[in-house]
């Protein structure tokens, strides 16, 4: 079956079904996207774009046209299944470029992405309700989430900021924002939107694992704001008109602004990386209190899928690639691509597929805007979809609602080719970020509020 235009219309039109005929048609849909030659070649008037996503909106069509008549990439644009609209560039784009960086094209969570290590000698049926319960109560009590911070520095901070300053030395404009509080009591800190901290379990064995979903917070939001602003200017005084660039404003790579911009976003991604870090040694050492059971270090991910880096992309080439909401999937690296907050997620392999600029999705991917979501979806109905998962299903979260993202069974088919499935994760235990925005009553529920599965 063809895919309609925009999904909302599709998520209407599920919703009016039975259930069973709901899942025979999502299946059927998926199928279809299985028999179809992927990627799509787009041409357009500057590079083509290589497309694996079947269900792309025009206003996302239209953003990746901006980019693939830019100046900025090279060869083609790679656009991954789970692609929606974004900021300057689509969610869901790879590209490559031999002379050009763009802020925007790597996004305003510099270093977001993904964490997991499996829990040694814990299996799923080894957690009793309880267990989860306490487990997810922990979480909630050590780690902040949102626009919350730790109230005092950890320990540990100095440390890492140290570390990264002498493998990355700050421009005069980030060293200048590392002594504020949303910098130094940040690390450890969960941060909102899709960002989660899950207990799953994987799907054959049923060993307990421990993932999360989170980036660099603040300061990748202000690094990546500050270069957005420099490279607009630089290109204003040079003549170009970047109200057709729709912010994708972008910088020459031997500029003094531009080498300034890579050896900041250097900086928040390691912090991101570390930030992640913590946050897995704080939900090992919770699950660790409650079951007396270790991660396993050795088999730990921990991977970046907002980023840009200098790669060998074939024919002797190093071009620098640009991932915005895109996993690296070089032949053999493992990867991390999470579902919504009920659906599970996988450990994957890349296949190193140049056609895709060895990448693949970064998760599912959004049918709806968030305020569609919270319009359309009927809190009875997200409430249903989380049976099961120890979570607070509460309405001021009903944008992450497994109903607001794609068939994720269909984003893994259409990157057959450039991924594979090592493991499937399913959810036990899920902790997601209240952001101000929400009303006061639902920023952090009390212990007593909470879905037992």
């Amino acid at each position: 079956k063809r895919f309609c235009a925009t999904r909302h219309r599709e998520f209407r039109k599920a919703r009016m079904l039975p259930s069973l005929w709901r899942r025979a048609w999502m299946s059927s849909s998926t199928e279809a996207a299985k028999q179809q030659a992927l990627p799509k070649i787009i041409q357009t008037s500057g590079v083509p774009i290589h497309c694996y996503a079947t269900d792309l909106d025009q206003d996302t069509l239209r953003q990746l046209h901006i980019l693939a008549e830019s100046p900025v990439p090279i060869d083609y644009v790679a656009v991954m299944p789970d692609a929606h609209l974004g900021k300057g560039a689509t969610i869901g784009t790879v590209f490559a470029s031999e002379r050009y960086i763009c802020p925007n094209a790597v996004g305003v969570d510099i270093g977001c992405g993904m964490a997991a290590i499996p829990i040694e000698g814990l299996y799923k049926d080894d957690l009793s309700d309880g267990d989860k319960v306490r487990i997810q109560q922990k979480i909630k009590e050590r780690i902040p989430t949102g626009f919350n911070q730790h109230r005092k520095t950890l320990e540990r901070t100095k440390d890492v900021i140290d570390e990264i300053s002498a493998d990355f030395p700050p421009s005069p404009y980030l060293h200048s924002q590392l002594t504020l509080p949303r910098v130094t009591d940040q690390l450890g800190t969960l941060g909102g939107g899709n960002h989660f901290l899950e207990i799953v379990y994987e799907e054959v064995e049923k060993q307990v694992w421990v993932m999360l979903h989170s980036g660099s917070r603040n300061i990748g939001n202000r690094v990546a704001s500050y270069y957005d602003q420099v490279a607009r200017d630089s290109l204003e005084r040079q003549g170009v008109s970047t109200k057709a660039l729709q912010g994708l404003n972008y910088m020459h790579i031997d500029s003094e602004e531009c080498r300034d911009y890579l050896r900041d976003m250097n900086w928040c991604q390691r912090y991101a990386f570390h930030n992640r870090r913590v946050m897995k040694e704080i939900m090992l050492d919770i699950v660790g209190q409650v079951t007396g059971k270790e991660g396993d270090t050795e088999k730990a991910v921990n991977i970046h899928h907002n980023y840009c880096s200098c790669e060998d992309c074939g024919g002797g080439r190093n071009l620098w690639v640009t991932r915005k909401g895109a996993t690296s999937a070089k032949k053999g690296e493992l990867g991390i691509i999470p579902g919504s907050m009920g659906t599970g997620s996988y450990i994957t392999r890349g296949k190193g597929n140049l056609m895709g600029w060895q990448s693949s999705s970064h998760g599912a991917g959004r049918t709806m805007s968030r305020s569609k979501a919270h319009e359309l979806i009927p809190q009875s109905e997200f409430e249903d979809a989380m049976q099961g998962v120890v979570c607070d299903a509460e309405p001021s979260v009903k944008d992450e609602a497994p109903q607001a993202y794609k068939d994720l069974a269909q984003v893994m088919a259409n990157q057959e080719s450039l991924t594979e499935i090592v493991y499937r994760l399913l959810p036990l235990v899920n902790v997601k970020g209240f952001e101000s925005k929400v009303p006061k009553k639902y920023r952090r529920c009390s212990e007593k509020q909470k879905l037992q599965s």
